[in-house]
């Protein structure tokens, strides 16, 4: 495919604070949410500021989720900057997603809800013309999806799985048709392809598999297609993740998902990718980094991470309010008990012995570093670890509940073995870096 260099980042939910970003509606609003909204312009100026930096590398990719939800406003301050990357000397490639069509947008403004103007889907191929439309050597109409040349060798397959509020992440048989029809067309001249889609095509981790909105709707029939029609990579987003997964057909053939995580929630990373001639390729995850933060906060991992690890806490005790009668007072119940609880308690009544190290860690508190550590990618909690030897032991005490689950969601001829797919989640065995790796593709 010759010499092929280009940043990959993806979920900017690029938030146009002058709308207003403050009182007691928008502090409700960020207990649970994962990522910053207020700072989302200033952490993506500061992306966009290395992008610009870096002379030898041309090519921006980003799998959608440009806005915060919708905003007009919020897409044009991002195209102001998109067009600034593009006088630098960039060529830029987005995709739209759900987050950027809604008619209905909103601020925050005197401690309520202030509606603003919002986008319609329609809109959006206006808006993004010049951001891979206008190169496109042909558009489906009806899903925005594309495909264009990014060099003369290789040509980016841009697929719009969120295109319909109804049917977010699906790819259907008419969209299929038409990417078949695309793909034949560049086998015709020689030039190897490769997609993006803002959905995950591959689940990121196991348990991911398990969660409808993880991933593209029939993924195995999606990847299958792909990887037999020729294409070796797809670039995703949309679960703020950072992973790397392939997937093989029956007839051999070998897809891989690099998907990468928001630019504006932890882990806060976006990605540098390098592919060969020979088809050797490198990928390099790079730190969100150059932008202010608050005093109380010591790096912007920590940043990221805290705002992260608080809005999982407010969602899990969001679950555990509400209701009457004996259901309120049972969810009030399972709230203190969960947000007090230490693991060593939690081990005694699961006669179950766990490691020294972990015995006075309150069980939120671990649920929130499991969790952060699967987004981050490269899960370390492998067989050698403390925390995995805990989880296992916890998955044999409970196996016989597990086994009664399994048959319920194993479907289309799939089993499911949640022991194994959960410990898989938390510990990475794929034999390479979710971050930092090098793969052979075919070339």
């Amino acid at each position: 495919m010759g010499n092929l260099k280009f940043y990959l980042l993806t979920d900017t939910h690029y938030f146009e604070e002058s709308l207003g970003a403050e009182g007691k509606a928008y502090e409700e609003y960020m207990k649970t949410e994962a990522f910053y909204l207020k700072e989302s312009s200033t952490i993506n100026k500061a992306v966009f500021k290395k992008l610009k930096e870096d002379k030898e590398t041309e090519i921006i990719i980003i799998p959608g989720d440009l806005s915060k939800d919708g905003e007009y406003e919020s897409h044009k301050s991002l195209i102001k900057e998109l067009n600034e990357l593009k006088e630098s000397g960039k060529k830029i490639f987005v995709l739209t997603a759900g987050h950027d069509y809604n008619e209905f947008g909103r601020s925050y403004k005197n401690d309520e809800f202030v509606p603003v103007k919002g986008t319609e889907f329609k809109e959006l191929y206006d808006l993004y013309y010049e951001f891979g439309y206008k190169e496109a050597l042909s558009v489906d109409e009806e899903t925005l999806s594309y495909v264009a040349e990014i060099t003369p060798e290789v040509r980016l397959l841009a697929l719009n799985c969120d295109s319909k509020n109804e049917t977010k992440g699906t790819i259907d048989e008419r969209l299929l048709n038409w990417a078949k029809e695309q793909l034949d067309n560049a086998q015709k001249v020689g030039a190897r392809v490769i997609a993006m889609c803002h959905y995950p095509i591959i689940p990121s981790v196991p348990v991911f598999d398990l969660v409808g909105d993880a991933h593209v709707k029939n993924w195995r029939e999606i990847a299958t297609f792909l990887a037999d029609n020729g294409v070796e990579l797809v670039l995703t987003g949309h679960m703020h993740i950072q992973s790397i997964n392939e997937f093989v057909t029956e007839k051999g053939n070998k897809l891989y998902d690099i998907c990468t995580a928001t630019t504006v929630g932890t882990p806060g990373k976006y990605r540098k990718i390098e592919i060969s001639e020979a088809g050797e390729m490198k990928v390099k995850s790079l730190p969100v980094c150059d932008f202010p933060i608050p005093d109380e906060f010591s790096s912007c991992e920590e940043f990221f991470d805290w705002r992260f690890k608080y809005s999982v806490k407010n969602k899990i005790n969001k679950i555990l309010e509400g209701g009457s009668g004996v259901v309120k007072i049972l969810k009030k119940f399972g709230k203190k008990i969960l947000n007090s609880i230490k693991l060593k308690t939690l081990a005694r009544l699961l006669f179950i012995k766990i490691d020294k190290s972990l015995k006075n860690i309150k069980l939120m508190d671990f649920a929130g570093e499991i969790a952060t550590a699967i987004f981050k990618g490269d899960m370390p909690y492998t067989e050698s670890t403390p925390e995995y030897d805990a989880i296992s032991k916890a998955l044999k005490r409970v196996s016989f509940i597990l086994k009664k689950i399994e048959p319920k969601l194993s479907k289309n001829g799939v089993k499911i073995d949640l022991t194994d797919m959960l410990l898989n989640t938390i510990g990475n065995n794929k034999g390479y870096s979710d971050n930092n790796a090098v793969i052979n593709l075919k070339g």
